[in-house]
């Protein structure tokens, strides 16, 4: 029997540190899915996009003034240098 005791007290310590916490404090309202989670910065999307050889997204970052050439990777490669080196595209 002490140790059906123990284990509800246990339980009761892990209720009452719930109730405290800051997990317990959050909005039960649903988060909007179309959310996006994660926001990644111009010169990482110009970056991937180049990579990938998106030309359509690159010539809209390009036009639109969202995408800065001198961007560039931890090689020190440019976006554009990027692209032209993984594809035969630019």
């Amino acid at each position: 029997m002490a140790l059906n005791k123990t284990a509800f007290s246990k339980r009761a310590e892990q209720l009452k540190r719930y109730e405290d916490s800051e997990t317990n404090r959050e909005s039960v309202v649903p988060k909007n899915p179309n959310e996006r989670k994660v926001r990644f910065s111009a010169g990482c999307i110009f970056l991937a996009a180049c990579a990938a050889g998106d030309k359509d997204e690159v010539l809209n970052m390009l036009n639109s003034g969202g995408a800065d050439i001198d961007t560039a990777n931890v090689d020190g490669l440019t976006a554009l240098h990027q692209g032209r080196r993984e594809n035969d595209y630019f």
